[in-house]
């Protein structure tokens, strides 16, 4: 029954995405953050409904009279340009390369394309209050299994999604509390700041229960720049404050055996053998980098000969294993090499230059006064990323492009609204006869 309802409820989406490619897109992000299928238990589990919403999502925005223009900002350019990149350094390894290059190209592209159809502030506002509520349905989820099972089981995310591991599930709940924060301070609808308010509380267990160490410094970093941009800044300081002080002992006496022993390996690293095969594996991507330091060696070349070829005392170390990067950083150096590098982290940059620019204008125009918020949203959402993925490979999470999006949309939406404001002039006195 649950197949039957989901597939026709894609197909019934489908379908309005023909009529409606603005819809096909926010069905397409909740397909893509939600993993509904994930809940289902026959053929809905393997049906690739996603690109069916997506190619009707296209078919309807080619059809329609909407502008065909992609918006030229500056994170437009470097997106396309990282691309570009990508597809250039799959060149020299397109037989192993290709399919994960492919994978990729379908996020850009509709990342990219969602810049193009979403042209209003309400279908913005849309695009973050499906994302952040998709995220919420699995904190919510996880948080009551930690609170059920008094977190002695680790939460991972849905099957057959890149949210299923819970390194990768924790980073993104991470990201997703300041965008629920976003909701809760910004929505009208009383249920809908509720439902936002309960998310956010169950992220922190949700969050813990991943014991995803990563994870775990994302969210108390972007917690407190949600604290400290608060205007209630104070108060809650001194809340959190007396509230640490005095679940101190309780913590100490329910607090899990995983737990104790995951922040006893955080804080004694150098002892900790999981933290050791990161730096192994940093060297070993280094490695990488350095020896083809223009373009990489391309997607997913993990592999025994790879270790053998640049880092032979990995093996010595670490016999028959084969990880990944373990790190954003040393994914995109490794497979992109240094031209790649600089383009992604010239993107974050321009990222974080764009949303200075954007809380500007809205603390300078009362009308777009909610861009304030918003800014400091996808802030703590970027800064949550960067902690994440420096201890994971997110370099390819399609939340970070979908974050880079939302500032294109509303540096767009900040264009129009300037063009529309036709200056006034005073007029010109009429000539006094002689």
């Amino acid at each position: 029954m649950r197949d039957l309802v989901l597939v026709g409820a894609v197909g019934i989406c489908a379908v309005i995405a023909l009529r409606r490619p603005v819809f096909g897109t926010l069905v397409f992000v909740c397909l893509g953050f939600l993993n509904p299928h994930s809940l289902t238990w026959g053929f809905g589990r393997t049906l690739r409904l996603s690109q069916l919403v997506a190619g009707a999502t296209i078919l309807g925005w080619l059809s329609s009279s909407k502008s065909k223009r992609v918006p030229l900002q500056r994170e437009t350019i470097l997106l396309l340009t990282l691309w570009g990149v990508f597809g250039l350094s799959t060149l020299f390894e397109l037989e192993r390369a290709f399919s994960y290059f492919t994978m990729v190209s379908k996020i850009l592209l509709m990342v990219l394309l969602s810049t193009v159809l979403i042209t209003t502030d309400h279908d913005l506002r849309l695009l973050i209050r499906v994302i952040a509520l998709s995220l919420g349905f699995h904190a919510a989820k996880g948080g009551i299994f930690v609170l059920a099972t008094g977190g002695t089981q680790v939460v991972f995310g849905p099957e057959g999604s890149f949210l299923l591991g819970n390194n990768s599930l924790g980073v993104a709940l991470a990201m997703n509390v300041p965008l629920l924060f976003f909701l809760w301070k910004t929505e009208t609808a009383a249920w809908l700041r509720w439902i936002a308010a309960a998310m956010i509380v169950l992220s922190y267990p949700a969050t813990m229960g991943t014991y995803s160490r990563g994870a775990w410094i994302a969210l108390a970093v972007s917690t407190g720049l949600m604290v400290w941009r608060s205007r209630y800044r104070t108060p809650l300081l001194v809340m959190v404050a007396v509230m640490v002080l005095a679940a101190a002992p309780l913590v100490e006496r329910v607090i899990p055996d995983r737990a104790a022993d995951h922040y006893e390996r955080l804080v004694n690293y150098d002892q900790d053998t999981s933290a050791q095969s990161r730096f192994w594996n940093w060297e070993f991507c280094k490695r990488v980098a350095v020896a083809n330091p223009l373009l990489g060696v391309g997607f997913d070349f993990y592999s025994l000969d790879a270790y053998r070829t640049y880092y032979p005392e990995f093996l010595e170390r670490w016999p028959g294993k084969v990880w990944s990067c373990h790190s954003a950083w040393g994914t995109i150096a490794a497979e992109h090499g240094g031209l790649g590098l600089a383009v992604w982290i010239t993107l974050l940059i321009s990222c974080f230059v764009s949303i200075r620019g954007i809380r500007r204008h809205g603390r300078s125009n009362p009308e777009m006064s909610w861009l304030v918020p918003f800014a400091d949203a996808i802030q703590g959402t970027l800064i949550a990323y960067l902690i994440g993925a420096t201890f994971f490979d997110a370099a390819y999470f399609d939340m970070l492009y979908y974050m880079v999006a939302s500032l294109i949309i509303a540096k767009e939406r900040i264009r129009s609204a300037s063009e529309s404001v036709q200056p006034t002039y005073p007029a010109l006195p009429h000539p006094v006869s002689p």
